[in-house]
């Protein structure tokens, strides 16, 4: 990958360019995208669509918790970060909640769906 935050848990020390402010035509180009690759994977041609965006998210927020976890293990060895890398590093940390509060309402809605479907069958 070639996004500023990327390059920030890869290299904390190398100066960065400003990160573009997260937008949602921005979300649903990615979206689009990772959909794309995903679709074209052999193994999707077995797969729903629902599922191959499931999949998705799931690695988005994979992605976005090694990016964390990075910033963090670096932070701990003593690595210090330009305002360029930080601004970098709050923004992927920014997608990553968005990501994540995104991903626990639909788990939430889902169950809420699934439990008012079984008490409407008691």
């Amino acid at each position: 990958m070639s996004d500023p935050v990327s390059r920030a848990r890869i290299a904390p020390l190398a100066p960065l360019p400003a990160a573009p402010a997260p937008s949602a035509a921005g979300a649903a180009d990615r979206f689009a995208a990772a959909l794309a690759q995903a679709q074209s994977a052999p193994e999707a041609r077995h797969m729903a669509p629902a599922e191959i965006a499931l999949r998705g998210a799931v690695s988005s927020i994979a992605r976005g918790e090694r990016l964390v976890e990075g910033v963090i293990q670096a932070a701990k060895r003593g690595a210090t970060f330009s305002n360029e890398q930080l601004i970098a590093i709050q923004t992927g940390v920014y997608r990553y909640t968005q990501e994540l509060e995104l991903a626990a309402k639909l788990v939430d809605k889902a169950s809420g769906a699934i439990r008012q479907t079984l008490q409407s069958q008691q």
